[in-house]
């Protein structure tokens, strides 16, 4: 199986899991999933036949701005599975539970913050040579698509653990 088809299942895992009881009442596990495929719907390294620099860096760069406003998509639907979960749109907070919800959006400030700071210790390696943007940009991309993988992996498992 390819890695494409390997990320694309893992997002149809969410659906299944989540999906036996809860599809129905919950819209936001099919918009979740949707958005999952899509980020993975691009190769690892989408823009390797560019021979310029300045072509590579113009493809990578519409390639984070795809990569990011999918993994912003993916992020809500998750946030609502989430908050329907645990009645978090109502303000509902289980007794000795803790909210799930903050501790999604705790992780993902944190995660953006790590985020910015690999990718420009990247971007500093280069020098300020020609390469430098690219090396920010091809960062930006690999870090998104792992960050969708791990939350996904997340769920999943939190929705086995039930």
């Amino acid at each position: 199986m390819s890695h494409n088809a390997k990320c694309i299942s893992r997002g149809f895992v969410i659906l299944a899991l989540v999906g036996v009881p809860n599809a129905k009442d919950n819209p936001h596990v099919a918009d979740a999933d949707r958005e999952y495929a899509t980020v993975f719907s691009h190769p690892d390294s989408p823009c390797a036949k560019e021979s310029t620099t300045f072509d590579y860096e113009e493809c990578i760069g519409k390639e984070v701005e795809f990569t990011e406003r999918h993994l912003n998509a993916f992020l809500e639907a998750v946030r609502g599975i989430v908050a329907n979960e645990y009645g978090a749109t109502a303000g509902i907070k289980p007794a000795g539970k803790v909210n799930e919800l903050d501790l999604l959006n705790n992780a993902d400030r944190a995660w953006r913050e790590y985020k910015k700071n690999l990718c420009e210790l990247e971007f500093t390696g280069f020098d300020g040579g020609s390469g430098a943007s690219s090396a920010k940009s091809e960062c930006e991309y690999r870090v998104d698509r792992e960050y969708v993988k791990q939350v996904a992996d997340v769920i999943s498992l939190k929705i086995l653990a039930r």
